[in-house]
C-alpha cells in the first residue's frame, strides 16, 4: 500500500522504513528492538535471549520450513520473495497464517503466538507444582516407600480427579509422575510397526521404522493413539535394549536419535567441508551457519536447508571441525571481524536489559516444555 510522506508530500510503499524521496522516517514501521524484532534474524536472537529450549522442543522453527507434523514457524520463500508463516497440524496438514512481503508483520504474527505458548507452558508448571506442594501433608501419610508425587497420583485416581490433576502435575520437572504416566523408553510392536520411544518423561521424541526404506524417521503420537500414554502402550512394548534377531536397526545408533541426545546442539567455531569454509555462531544445529565466499573474499549468512547434511548433526559435523578460533595461516578472515559477529555480541549485551521487560517470557531452563499438550487441531 501506497502513503503519503507528511514532509514531502510523495508516495512511497508502507514497508519502507524511510521516504525514498526525502529520507524522513516512516511513522507507520516499528522500530526493531531485541523485544520487538521485525526480522527473522531478530526473531532468532529474541528467542536464544529468551533461554528457550531448542525448536524441536518447543516446536517453533524460526527461518526453517519445516514439513513434519505439530510444528509453528516462519521463513522466506526465495523463489516468491514472500515470507510465510504457517502452522503444520498433527494431522500434517498446514495451516498458512501469513505469506506477504512485510517481514515485520510476519515476525509479529509469530512471535505472539510463541509467547502465548510460552506463558500456557508456564502455567502449566506452575499449576504442577502447586498441586504437589499443596497436598504433600496427606501425601506424606500414606506411605514412607512411596513418593511424595506417586502417592498424589494414587489419590487423585481414586478420589475421580486423576482426568483434572494428573496432566497438571505432569509439567512438573521430571519426576516419578512423569515415569508412571508417559511410556517408557525402548521399542515398541503395533501392527507390525516398530516405533522407538527416546525418553521416559515425555509423550513426544518418538521414532518409528519403515521397513521398506530400512531406517527410522520421527513421528508424532496424537491423544487417541494407544503409545499416548504408558497404560495402553504397554500391551505393544518390545524391549527396552535393541537385539541381534531383530530384523530393524538399532534406533539408538540413528543419527536422529544422536541429535535428541546432544540437544539438537552443534559445536561452535569453524568447519571445513568439500573446500568450503563454514563458521557455526550459535549453539542450536538449526541456527548461526555462515560459509566464506571466496568471490567476496567476506563471510555471508546462509540458511539451515543450504548447510551440507553432514554438518547439520553434532555426530557427523564433528568430523569437519577444526577449531573455535580464527587461525591466522588459513586464507580465510576472521568471522569476529564480521558485522555479522557484532550484532550478535550486541544482542547478547542487551539480554540483562531485555530480560527485565521481557521476563514474562524468559525461560527456566530447569523447567519441563510438553509440545504434547499444544492444540494441534486448530489452525492457530
Amino acid at each position: 500500500m501506497k502513503i503519503t510522506c507528511e514532509f514531502c508530500k510523495g508516495l512511497y510503499d508502507d514497508t519502507l522504513e524511510k521516504c525514498p524521496n526525502c529520507g524522513a522516517d516512516n511513522p507507520n514501521v516499528r522500530k526493531a528492538t531485541l523485544e520487538n524484532p521485525t526480522t527473522i534474524e531478530g526473531l532468532k536472537e529474541w528467542y536464544e535471549a529468551m533461554n528457550l529450549p531448542p525448536y524441536e522442543t518447543t516446536r517453533f522453527f524460526i527461518g526453517i520450513d519445516y514439513k513434519e507434523p505439530k510444528a509453528f514457524g516462519i521463513y522466506k520463500d526465495e523463489n516468491t520473495g514472500n515470507f510465510v508463516v504457517y502452522k503444520n497440524k498433527d494431522t500434517g496438514v498446514r495451516a498458512v497464517r501469513y505469506e506477504g512481503t512485510d517481514e515485520a508483520f510476519a515476525v509479529n504474527e509469530l512471535q505472539t503466538r510463541l509467547k502465548q505458548e510460552i506463558l500456557l507452558q508456564k502455567q502449566r508448571n506452575a499449576a504442577g507444582t502447586s498441586s504437589s506442594n499443596g497436598s504433600s501433608s496427606k501425601g506424606s501419610k500414606k506411605s514412607g516407600n512411596l513418593t511424595l508425587a506417586l502417592m498424589l497420583t494414587v489419590l487423585f485416581l481414586g478420589l475421580g480427579f486423576g482426568s483434572f490433576f494428573v496432566p497438571m502435575l505432569l509439567f512438573f520437572t521430571d519426576n516419578p509422575i512423569k515415569k508412571a504416566i508417559c511410556p517408557s523408553e525402548g521399542y515398541y510392536d503395533v501392527n507390525d510397526t516398530i516405533y522407538y520411544h527416546m525418553s521416559g518423561y515425555t509423550k513426544d521424541e518418538w521414532l518409528v521404522y519403515d521397513d521398506e526404506a530400512g531406517e527410522w524417521s520421527k513421528c508424532y503420537i496424537t491423544s487417541g493413539d494407544v503409545l499416548y500414554k504408558k497404560k495402553s502402550s504397554e500391551d505393544f512394548f518390545l524391549a527396552k535394549d535393541w537385539e541381534s534377531g531383530f530384523d530393524f536397526s538399532d534406533a539408538t545408533k540413528d543419527i536422529l536419535y544422536q541429535d535428541y541426545k546432544d540437544g539438537y546442539k552443534i559445536d561452535t567455531g569453524y568447519y571445513s567441508y568439500n573446500g568450503e569454509e563454514i563458521y557455526h555462531l550459535e549453539k542450536s544445529q538449526y541456527d548461526g551457519w555462515y560459509y566464506f565466499d571466496d568471490d567476496k573474499g567476506d563471510w555471508d549468512y546462509t540458511y539451515y536447508d543450504d548447510i551440507p547434511a553432514d554438518l547439520r548433526h553434532q555426530n557427523t559435523a564433528a568430523d569437519f571441525w577444526y577449531t573455535p578460533t580464527w587461525d591466522s595461516t588459513t586464507q580465510i578472515t576472521d568471522f569476529e571481524d564480521t558485522e555479522y559477529y557484532e550484532q550478535y555480541q550486541e544482542s547478547q549485551k542487551s539480554t540483562s536489559s531485555s530480560s527485565s521487560s521481557d521476563s514474562s517470557y524468559s525461560w527456566d531452563s530447569g523447567s519441563s516444555w510438553d509440545s504434547g499438550s499444544t492444540d494441534w487441531g486448530s489452525d492457530w
